[in-house]
């Protein structure tokens, strides 16, 4: 019923392994790209047709991390970053980094009926750090971001709620501090880790923006301290057996769509599953999570979730001819338990129902490129029942750059603002802070067709119409309250079930400057023409909402 709902899950589907940040070129060597029971990975080509796809978790011989041709003390730079190995046998000290500076522009948004808008113009900065030591089988694994965030160009406090598209500015954030023993057959990994499961749909690492023919930019990632088993145990058995890769963690979640450790939330995962992974873009994999939600110190169910998710995912190359390719991808999330974080306070205790699913279909040959995307996350029209159905997708799983990524996310913010004002609506219910979706797709379905057109090596141009549609009556609970539980959207009026149509194109250069040094250059722009979802107390439509975005990447 609640789109707070689906928050509870965002973590829920969290793959047991780390990814490999490949913004900040994570090297993926035999190493590095191992064993992760997810479908975290290596990013393959820019030009690849579906998203990273894990490597082999386990190598039938784990290669030695050091660098035989490395000369003692010789500084070798390499497409993967700085490494020395102090002139010791079986050691690397690898040192990677990423800086992203993006200026967006935005059209004013309507955020409410009154009229309140907002132009939204974020200039944003972020450097990211990964350094890594290895010995032999021994690794830790560290990787942080510094000066990341908005530094001017978003509304403040009283406009929004905190939970809002683009973070403001911070000093620094870490994201991964963790130590790994690999042996012949699996690893152990343990420490603060990143999670992505599958396509990134129910968990996102946060660790990459979108390549040509995606748009987007990532910000946060889900983060938590794992202890995780993984392996292959049917090594060398049987040629399919060996295939078979099966995994165990448990989790304390640090932050995610529901939980911050910081402020208190105590969120637990038991994670097992199991991976057949053929190669780097063959993949399936089966996930069982159960989450426990409490807020120690407080009352008995404060914030207090209990939930059950199954999530099956894949990708595949359908076929492969030369330069030519058809690969496929899918993920499909179900979720059932119990939760207090509601979005109203009709019922103290609430049934989680929630569906979600995605595909991506991608041909590609020579130059030319067709992508499809589509996507469903089950809708809540009611918020005064005793269930919570909306699922919401991390917010890190990016479709489009206007209405779900700044226009919903932000008219969410404005809504959970007015709601929490006690002169307006009395006590707020428990899961208010969580109303906001900070740039997730919640309660929607959509197609997203793209053409890409690769004009000559290193620059690329693309886009694609995407048309939106509510799974479900879009609903704003402050509204609706105010006006006796009638379904009214955030501009005070019924709304439709259709969104409307984003049109967005986008330009990628890559430079590499030297054969270690890579820049990146992306103008991505999108223009959003509202459908009947987002009709207006006098019958009229929402304006449109155009956004632009110049982004660098420098990468070493």
């Amino acid at each position: 019923m609640t789109l707070s709902a689906l928050l509870l899950v965002m973590t829920l589907g969290q793959s047991p392994a780390a990814d490999a940040d490949v913004e900040a070129g994570a090297p993926e060597t035999a190493e590095s790209a191992a064993a992760a029971p997810a479908d975290e990975a290596p990013a393959q080509p820019d030009d690849a047709p579906t998203e990273a796809t894990p490597a082999p978790a386990v190598e039938a011989a784990p290669a030695n991390p050091a660098t035989p041709a490395m000369q003692p003390w010789l500084e070798t730079r390499r497409v993967d970053g700085w490494s020395t190995n102090f002139g010791v046998d079986g050691l690397e000290l690898r040192l990677n980094a990423a800086l992203r500076l993006s200026q967006s522009v935005s059209s004013p948004v309507v955020l409410d009926e009154t009229g309140t808008t907002t132009r939204l113009t974020p200039f944003e900065t972020r450097l990211r750090l990964a350094p890594e030591l290895r010995y032999r089988f021994l690794s830790l694994v560290s990787e942080f971001d510094v000066l990341t965030g908005a530094a001017l160009g978003i509304p403040d406090a009283s406009v929004v709620a905190g939970r809002v598209p683009t973070p403001a500015w911070h000093a620094a954030d870490l994201r991964q501090l963790y130590f790994q023993y690999r042996w012949r057959s699996g690893l152990f990994r343990g420490g603060l880790q990143t999670s992505h499961f599958g396509l990134g749909m129910l968990a996102n690492a946060g660790a990459q923006d979108a390549q040509s023919g995606d748009f987007g930019m990532q910000h946060r990632g889900t983060i938590a301290l794992r202890a995780l088993f993984a392996g292959r145990p049917f090594l060398g058995v049987n040629e399919w057996l060996s295939l078979l890769e099966p995994f165990a963690a448990f989790d304390l979640v640090v932050r995610d769509g529901t939980a911050d450790l910081q402020e208190g939330d105590r969120a637990l995962h038991g994670i097992v599953g199991l991976r057949f992974n053929f190669d780097e873009r063959n993949v399936l994999a089966l996930t069982l999570i159960y989450r426990n939600q409490r807020r120690p110190g407080g009352t008995p169910d404060e914030r207090s979730t209990d939930a059950y998710v199954l999530d099956v995912s894949g990708k595949w190359t359908l076929w492969q001819q030369g330069s030519s390719w058809l690969d496929v991808g899918a993920e499909v999330a179900a979720i059932t338990g119990t939760t207090t974080q509601g979005r109203a306070d009709v019922a103290p205790v609430l049934d989680v129902r929630q569906l979600g699913a995605v595909a991506k279909v991608t041909y590609a040959s020579k130059r030319f490129g067709l992508l499809f995307d589509a996507g469903y996350a089950s809708g809540d029209q009611n918020p005064y029942d005793t269930q919570l159905n909306n699922f919401r997708f991390d917010r890190d799983y990016k479709v489009g750059l206007v209405l779900f990524d700044q226009v919903l996310g932000y008219q969410s913010a404005r809504t959970a603002w007015r709601a929490g004002d006690p002169q307006l609506s009395g006590y707020p219910p428990e899961g208010l802070d969580l109303l906001p979706t900070a740039g997730a797709l919640t309660g929607a379905w959509y197609l997203f067709p793209r053409a890409r057109l690769t004009v000559t090596e290193g620059l690329d141009v693309y886009g694609g119409p995407l048309f939106a549609f509510a799974s479900a009556t879009p609903v704003d609970v402050f509204n609706t309250r105010l006006n006796g539980g009638e379904v009214l959207n955030s501009l005070g009026a019924r709304g439709g079930r259709y969104y409307g149509t984003e049109l967005d194109l986008g330009v990628n250069l890559k430079l590499m400057l030297a054969r270690f040094f890579k820049l990146t250059a992306t103008l991505e722009g999108g223009v959003l023409f509202p459908g009947d979802a987002f009709r207006q107390a006098d019958g009229s439509l929402m304006a449109p909402v155009g956004l632009g975005r110049l982004r660098f990447t420098a990468q070493l």
